[in-house]
């Protein structure tokens, strides 16, 4: 696994003790690793803040990742890697709110990797939340598939869980069923995706405790995203699973 404090990346490989990340110099936090040991995160540089990939805990070189064209700002935050070079996470726009990218290993160029924006979700109408509008959305992980997890925020402050096909750029929202508002919020964030199709995360309940959760689903080869719901769907949401946990907020991070 890896990860930071805040000054320093870090991995903790399968057996083996800690060891600090010597590229990029500044690093804060890194936060996806895929089976190839390829890693990303985020980074200081002075007043910046750009993502970055690095091949291996043991490279000596990394690549910059930058905010997409028409960004102004050079704050990028890049949280998961797939195992086909696939990178996802997200940047500061210009309205300051967060935007989700990706970006391909493929087109790293003399050191640094442009992030392609995504297009912002089209949010749903959402039971108790009469007219709430779009400000920010995350991406979170990806699978090989190129299926991405993460969630938006609207209006109302709540957050709401969404799964984001890469290939087709369409987006599918899940909250977990549980999810109940707490002085007129509710909170759903997908922060994982395997494979095998599990996702995590966490929502809070009417009391604004938050709880973690898995849902379980089959993914065949190369699917479409409508195969993999259809394939959740017909679970009836029995793998949700909840447990006592802690909220984790990755809005500081940028």
């Amino acid at each position: 696994m890896v990860g930071g404090n805040g000054t320093t990346a870090f991995i903790l490989p399968h057996g083996g003790a800690l060891q600090t990340l010597a590229v990029p110099p500044g690093a804060t936090n890194a936060f996806g690793i895929n089976d190839n040991g390829n890693i990303v995160g985020q980074y200081a540089a002075g007043a910046n803040m750009p993502g970055f990939y690095l091949p291996s805990a043991s490279s000596t070189s990394f690549a910059t990742i930058l905010q997409p064209v028409g960004a102004n700002s050079t704050v990028v935050n890049a949280q998961g890697v797939n195992d086909n070079g696939l990178i996802v996470g997200f940047y500061l726009g210009n309205d300051g709110q967060a935007h989700g990218f990706d970006a391909k290993t493929a087109n790293i160029s003399g050191g640094f990797l442009l992030g392609t924006a995504i297009a912002d979700p089209t949010i749903p109408s959402v039971p108790g939340e009469p007219g709430a509008t779009f400000v920010f959305s995350q991406l979170l992980g990806v699978n090989d598939a190129g299926i991405a997890v993460g969630y938006y925020g609207d209006s109302t402050t709540s957050q709401h869980g969404y799964l984001y096909d890469t290939a087709t750029g369409v987006y599918t929202f899940l909250d977990d069923p549980a999810a109940a508002f707490h002085n007129g919020v509710e909170v759903t964030q997908i922060t994982g995706i395997t494979n095998s199709g599990e996702i995590a995360g966490f929502y809070t309940d009417a009391g604004g405790f938050a709880h973690s959760f898995t849902a379980d689903a089959t993914i065949v080869a190369a699917p479409e995203l409508s195969t993999w719901l259809m394939a959740l769907a017909g679970f009836g949401f029995v793998g949700w699973r909840a447990r006592g946990a802690s909220k984790r907020s990755r809005l500081a991070s940028i």
